[in-house]
């Protein structure tokens, strides 16, 4: 039997036209695992038929927390970070959850203060892009309060969704090795999540060792200008035409490779003749047809996913216990901007 005209389809209505109790119709709304496939089907079939939306609001008084997933991003001026969070946000949608961000710009203050806002709106769990500084210095602000799931980056005190960052920089690393480079830079920003640049820069300083050569660091020190070079202040063009300089430059993700084709164009040098440059992430700028940058691809939609689906389960009490690793395979895809080492 229909509902009256004058009043929106309730759950107990679909349970009614279902035949079925109260708590099996939430279950299957709730998408909770276990429930019979036909008995999902027939839910399904009279929400259709009725034309039935969940009250959210009554649910998150209920439940005491919001259908919000707090989204804590590094910096949204690096494309990889937005593009993660529009990955985040659509497989949030269809988990039934909508996503609030806060946007650190690599500031602890800035972290803190943003994580306790989103606390504060009770959202149902954290999802950490990136964390500023040290990472027990956010746990101290999360506590227990929410579950929480690391994707692209890593710490020990929730799941983390993350591909092996040493493993990739060790592949990248070889690839030029392969091509007959010997003197070959890693190359980070002062803006950048710890953890991933240590497992970087550890992957390709390993890498080196195994081939009997030796590292070089370099950090933006002031752009576009000046860059720290082994710990060392130098005008960014000597380690790119000095007598010292390198042929090739692994950068820790795709926005700094980028920066390093510019600095190489303002210095009269070709890529990949003079330099060939090696990013990471694979953000959609890397694959035009004018950059073609050769990089490490993280599989962003997978990652997203599984970082969402992870983090649900926690919220929903399905999943509990031990704190999951997933490590999706990452793909080394060879382009335009790395090619054999330069014969001089």
């Amino acid at each position: 039997m229909p509902p009256p005209r004058n009043r929106p389809p309730t759950i107990h209505d679909v349970a009614r036209l279902s035949r079925l109790s109260k708590s099996t119709v939430s279950n299957v709304i709730r998408n909770v695992a276990g429930v019979n496939p036909q008995t999902r089907e027939r839910v399904q079939s009279a929400i259709v038929a009725l034309g039935y939306q969940p009250n959210i609001v009554a649910r998150q008084l209920v439940q005491q927390r919001s259908a919000v997933l707090g989204v804590v991003v590094g910096d949204l001026a690096n494309p990889f970070y937005a593009e993660m969070a529009k990955f985040i946000e659509h497989f949030a949608t269809f988990h039934g959850f909508q996503v609030m961000i806060c946007n650190t710009q690599v500031d602890e203050d800035v972290e803190f203060t943003g994580i306790r806002n989103l606390i504060e709106h009770r959202v149902a769990g954290l999802l950490f892009l990136a964390y500023a500084g040290d990472a027990e210095g956010a746990r101290t602000v999360v506590g227990d309060r929410v579950p929480v799931v690391f994707v692209t980056c890593s710490a020990n005190w929730g799941d983390v969704v993350a591909v092996d960052d040493v493993a990739a920089a060790t592949a990248a690393t070889r690839h030029l090795i392969a091509l007959g480079h010997r003197r070959i830079a890693y190359f980070a920003d002062s803006v950048r999540e710890e953890k991933a640049d240590v497992d970087r820069r550890g992957g390709y300083a390993a890498a080196l060792t195994e081939a009997g050569l030796a590292p070089c660091f370099l950090l933006w020190h002031e752009k576009p200008d000046t860059a720290l070079i082994d710990g060392v202040v130098a005008p960014i063009e000597a380690v790119l035409t000095g007598d010292k300089r390198v042929t090739a430059i692994f950068a820790a993700n795709d926005l700094h490779a980028i920066e390093v084709l510019d600095c190489a164009a303002r210095a009269g040098l070709r890529v990949p003749e003079d330099l060939s440059v090696v990013g990471f992430d694979d953000i959609a700028l890397a694959r035009l047809a004018r950059i073609g940058l050769t990089t490490i691809a993280q599989p962003k939609q997978a990652l997203a996913r599984l970082a969402v689906e992870t983090l649900t389960r926690r919220i929903s009490g399905e999943l509990d216990g031990a704190f999951l690793r997933h490590s999706p395979d990452f793909t080394l895809i060879p382009r335009m901007t790395s090619a054999a080492a330069p014969d001089w």
